[in-house]
Formats: structure tokens, sequence, C-alpha cells
């Protein structure tokens, strides 16, 4: 009997995501309990559901393209001449108009068969050739049986074998009560005894589907799903995509005495995925802090003299303007809440609702939980008294986009809905730990080292309105990945996938032999070194990357950092120059010096809560950095952390920093002189960080 491997493919309107899980023959799963591994695309955990073809192509049914004539995901949002991109078109699948259908088919097509080709190429390091392989296809709750069958069909027929078909709610359901239904127990918002209902809401950008769910004795049960195939209400993210667009697009006609018509004209198509990375990153934050967006940078960066909106975006231009789509939402929570009372005569209304769970891309908007809760009512009213009573019975997923690619990986998981935590020696092993015999590596007797074991296990990913819980960090046993290794095990590999047991990469493990630039040009000369490194996949299990690591890991697009991760060494990623986004996770307490120096890529920082200290010449010379965003409460900012970069950077400054260094921003030499304008600090009336913007006249706003 061979070992299991899950892959589980969600499918989506704007982005795509899979994820694989593996399980012995035991049926138990390999390593850490919730540990999935990720697909990547572009060195990117998810992909754009993008398809690039030729501009002078007819799609018919028996239409065949070579590889090299397509584009997919990002690349396919690049614009070429001579090329159009398609997109969307998941939600074409069911459309009324079979010249419509058919294409979407046909692209559908085409881009399952681009992520078989990607999954083939990293499969080798998923496990082993005899495993035998366990697919699932996602949907909408709303897609009828045809479509169904269609998507299987579809995902057999791009390469996969042994292909099931599961429903978006049903997957996301599992993924977030295996992640979180301990603690929902331990909180007292699932019953140990007795049966407890749950709303469940998964937002996407094409769809919302909802299910409601009966957990009783440990198990659930999805009642029903909704919306069905008859109910025109799709309620997706894309259509406030739209709105935007429009918005910009109308604003830009408005002046145009500055902006050119060829900018104007075919704004949306040409801009929307712009628009797209402005409403996430930007509008959806801002509006939740109830504040206001003055300006869409992608605009106003090109044309500076373009004044800003008038009046700003708030919340009530906001909700002004998209007034119809919003009434949509209560409908759609009605019509499931009466569709499950004509199905299920025990089902007990309303009232009998207990707890909300959100999870979908689209599930960050703030006006979300505010009608649930009945705080807003302005776009029609939604009855459910136990949540109204309690708003922290709505709970969010922290890592909403791929909840569903999750939950299909999670199949072959057996329940642990215990309200105790589980005994070490209850746990499976992973196969380092079946060699060893130590489950708990060096510390195997030390008390502390089994309690935090314990606790790893138990890992949440929820968010509720009453602030953020960050997810305990499980222990794991210490093993070094060390330079001789990497040369052994990676030597000419450009896509690298680090095993789950590795804690620890060594000094200088990926990285040239040395500093300065002689080092540089002539270490390939003298050792033999991994080169053309692209993509690199850490183990959720890291916690220290080591001085130097991947130093001077010139085609390394973009790496992400674990949750957990403790430390990264002095110039970890220094010379990184095609690294383009990182994001910080607060388990890092300090970011070393020169760790990101020389990135002349980076162009987005997010440091999240939980950061204290970012470190000397941290992010100096990274000459593209244009966004940087710090969350939390950070104790110090040190000398020229940012020094070299940018000078059209704009800082957000969530919270605030105690001290920051007189120099921390050096950009230029402007700045000596006190001309520096164009960087931007964004942050609250009265923080240190405001005393800082004004004292060195860099511009401040709030």
């Amino acid at each position: 009997m061979s070992a299991k491997r899950v892959i589980g493919i969600d499918f989506g309107t704007s982005n795509s995501v899979v994820r694989v899980k593996r399980y012995g023959e035991d049926g138990q799963p390999f390593g850490d309990r919730l540990f999935v591994s990720n697909i990547l695309f572009d060195g990117n955990d998810s992909v754009p559901t993008l398809v690039q073809i030729p501009d002078d192509i007819e799609i018919t049914p028996e239409l065949e393209l070579k590889e090299e004539d397509c584009e997919f995901g990002r690349a396919a949002a690049v614009e070429q001449p001579g090329m159009r991109t398609w997109r969307d078109f998941k939600t074409d699948l069911e459309s009324k108009d079979p010249g419509i259908r058919m294409r979407a088919r046909w692209l559908t097509r085409l881009f399952l068969k681009y992520i078989y080709r990607q999954y083939q190429t990293q499969s080798i390091h998923l496990g082993d050739g005899t495993d035998e392989e366990l697919v699932y296809v996602s949907y909408p709750a709303k897609y009828s049986e045809e479509n169904r069958q269609f998507m299987i069909q579809a995902a057999k027929d791009a390469g996969f074998s042994n292909v099931r078909g599961i429903t978006e709610p049903e997957a996301a359901v599992r993924a977030f009560l295996v992640q979180g239904e301990r603690e929902l127990r331990q909180m007292g918002l699932l019953h140990a005894d007795g049966a407890s209902y749950l709303l469940f809401l998964d937002m996407g950008a094409g769809t919302t589907d909802l299910a409601v769910c009966k957990y009783e004795n440990g198990s659930t049960q999805i009642i029903s799903t909704w919306p069905d195939d008859r109910t025109n209400i799709y309620f997706g993210g894309k259509d406030i995509d739209q709105v935007l667009s429009g918005y910009v697009e109308a604003y830009l006609r408005s002046n145009n005495n500055v902006v050119p018509s060829y900018f104007t004209d075919h704004f949306s198509e040409k801009y929307i995925d712009a628009v797209k990375a402005w409403k996430e990153v930007t509008v959806s934050r801002t509006l939740k802090r109830n504040k206001s967006v003055p300006y869409f940078s992608a605009v106003k960066n090109p044309y500076p003299n373009l004044p800003d909106f008038s009046p700003a975006i708030g919340r009530k231009e906001f909700e002004d303007t998209c007034k119809q789509y919003l009434c949509s939402f209560p409908e759609l929570v009605n019509g499931c809440l009466a569709h499950t009372r004509e199905i299920d005569p025990d089902f007990p209304g309303t009232d009998g609702i207990e707890l909300v769970l959100l999870t979908g891309g689209h599930s960050q908007w703030y006006f979300i939980p505010e009608i649930l809760t009945g705080k807003n009512q302005a776009f029609g009213s939604v009855s459910l008294p136990q949540i109204q009573s309690e708003p922290a019975r709505v709970r969010l997923s922290g890592k909403p986009q791929e909840m569903v690619a999750v939950g299909m990986v999670y199949d072959l998981l057996k329940s642990d809905h215990s309200g105790e935590a589980v005994k070490p020696d209850e746990q499976e092993q992973s196969i380092e730990e079946q060699n060893t015999g130590n489950q708990y590596g060096k510390d195997q007797n030390s008390q502390e080292s089994k309690e935090q074991f314990r606790s790893g296990r138990d890992l949440v990913y929820g968010k509720s309105e009453v602030g953020d819980k960050p997810s305990p960090i499980p222990y794991y046993q210490e093993k070094v990945l060390t330079r001789e290794e990497v040369k052994q095990r990676f030597h000419g590999t450009k896509n690298i996938i680090i095993p789950e047991e590795y804690t620890t990469i060594g000094e200088n493990a990926f990285g040239g032999t040395g500093w300065g630039a002689a080092g540089n040009a002539f270490a390939g000369l003298f050792s033999k070194q991994v080169t053309g490194v692209e993509t690199v996949q850490l183990p959720a299990g890291l916690r220290h990357i080591g001085e130097m690591s991947f130093f001077d890991c010139k085609n390394i697009k973009s790496i992400k950092l674990p949750q957990g991760l403790l430390t990264i060494g002095d110039s970890a990623f220094k010379g990184c120059n095609s690294l383009q986004m990182v994001t910080i996770p607060g388990s890092v307490k300090k970011i070393s010096r020169s760790a990101f120096e020389d990135c002349k890529g980076l162009k987005s920082v997010i440091i999240e809560n939980g950061v204290e200290e970012i470190g000397w010449r941290a992010f100096r010379y990274c000459d593209s950095l244009s966004s940087v965003t710090i969350k939390g409460h950070v104790k110090k900012i040190c000398e020229e952390a940012f020094g070299g970069s940018n000078v059209f950077m704009t800082v957000v400054i969530e919270d605030d920093v105690e001290n920051i260094d007189v120099d921390a921003f050096a950009i230029a030499f402007a700045y000596r002189l006190g001309t520096l304008g164009e960087m931007e600090i964004r942050c609250r009336r009265g923080s240190q960080a405001e005393k800082y913007a004004i004292n060195r006249k860099i511009k401040v706003s709030y």
C-alpha cells in the first residue's frame, strides 16, 4: 500500500491556488498535522486566473495552441502587442449565451493544463513517485450539475487523475473547522454537547457562496448551500473592481486638461489589475479604519498635477456609489436562511445561528460584519439575534484566499475535536522523527518543550472583532540546512522546495562566497554553487534564516517568510535584485542589519504586528521601494534603515514608532538640504512618527 498525495485545485475567478498534503500508509499525515505544501507560480503561492493568446485568433472548441503561443498568470497581466488577455472566464461558465459559455470552457481547459504543467515540474519535491494521487477541484455552490461535471472532466483532460469535485463552501468549512475547531470549543462558541448551527460565507472575486452547517459531537454536516443555479445574485469582488474603475475613469475624464485621452481610453480594460490591487491594499483597509482615500497612486504618479479626488472616497461616497450592490448582501443571507428552513424542518431558524465564519478575499470589507451584526441596516436587515448580541461570534479567516484549497487537502485528516490538547505521543510523526525516534528534539524531557509542542498543534488562523490573536508557534526538532547539503541536494535547481524537517537555513547556504565584487564575480568558478535560483518555498516550521543565507541570489523573484520565523540574519537577502515584495511576520522581533540591503527590484514591504526593531541599513539602497507598511508598534527604526531608497516612497505607520533615528530615511542628498518633498509618511496625529516627519521636512498625511 503506497502513500497518498491529496491535491486541491481552487480555480478562482481572479486567483487560483493549488495545495498538496501527503499521508502515509497508516492514513496519518507526514510532518505537522496542519502543514500543507504550495504549488508555486513564478515564486508565488497563488496565480492570477489570466490567459493571454494572440488577438487575431478566433476561439472555437477545436482550437489548439502551442504552449509558447500563450501566456498565463502574471505574465498574462502584462500588455503585449498583438495579444489579448482573458479574465473572469470562470463566471462566464454560467452564461446563458452559448458562445460565451463555449469560450469560457476552452479558456478553463487551457488554464488547467497550465496548472498541471506547474504541478508536474514540482511534483518531484512533494513526495515519492509511487504516491497514489487524489485530486479535488472546487466550484461554486450555485454551479449547475453540468458545470460541476465539466470542471471534473477538465481537470482530467489537463492530466490529473482520480479527480473528484467539491463545492467551495464545503471545502472551506472543512479547513476552518480543522484549524480552529478546538479553539472555538474552548471559547464556548461551539458546544461540546448538543448541536450548534453555523452560517458560513465564502466570499470570492466572482461569487459569494453560503452554507448552513450543523455541528454536533465533533462532526459537521452541511445542511444547505446557497445560492442555487436559479438565483441571480453573485456578490463578487470583481463588481467593486468595476465600480472603482469607473469612478477613476470618470475622474480622469473630468481632468482632461491634465490627462491625455489616450491614457483614459479603455481605462478599465488596461488598468483593471492595478485597480484591483489598489482596492485590496488601500481602499478596503482605509475605509475599514473609517478614513478617506484621496487619490489613486497609479494615475497620480505619472500625472502629479492631478487634483485629489473631490470629495475623497470615504464610507459615504463608497456606499452611495455601491448602494444597489450592497443591498444584495442581506438579500443573499436571508435567502440562504429561508432556503435552509424549507429543506430542514429541524433547523431552528435565525435564532439558532450561533457562529458566522467568513473566508475568501472579499470577506475583508468593513460592511460585512456591520451588516451581519445589525450595526448597519441601511442596505437591508439580517436577523441573527445571537450574532448581534455578541459580535465576536463573527469569525474571519486569517488566510482567506487559500482556505478552499487547504480544505480539499485535509480530506484524509482525521478529526481532532477533543476539548483538551492532544498529547504529544498521540501525534503523528514525520519521517525524520520516525528515523530518530525522538519526537521532541534535544529537550525531549523538557516540560516547556512538551507544552510548546502541544500548543503548536492548535494552529488557528482566525480573527475576531475584538482583535487579532496570534497563532502559537509549534515546536520542531532543530535541523540545519547547511551549505554543503544545499550543494548536494539542489545544485542546478531553479525552483526549490526546502523539506519540512529543516528549522534553520545555515549561514551562506545559498549565498555567494563573500563580500565585494570580486567574491561575487568569481564565486561560481571556485565552488559548487546553486546558480540561477528563481523560487524558494520555505518550510512552515522554519525558525531561523542565517547570515548571508541568500546573499546575492539575484534571480529570486519572491519568497514567503513563514509565520513562526524568529530570526533573519545579517545580510540574509542582500543583493536579491529580483525580489519584488516581502512580508515580515510578527514573530520576527528584529529585522537584522542589511537584511534586505541592495534589493534593487524590491517594491513593497509589509512589516506585521510584533516586529520591534528595523535594523541598521535593513532596506538600504532598495531603489524601487515605493510602499512600506508598518502594522504594529515598533520600538526602533535604526540608522539608514531605508537609506538611499526611492524618493517617491510612501511609508504607512498604522501604530507608532518609539524611536526613529535621524537618518533612518536618509533617502537622497536632497534630504540633507531639507528639500525632500516627494516622500510621504502616513501616521496618526500626535505620534512620534508625525513629529519625526515634520522635523525632517517630510510630507505627512493622516
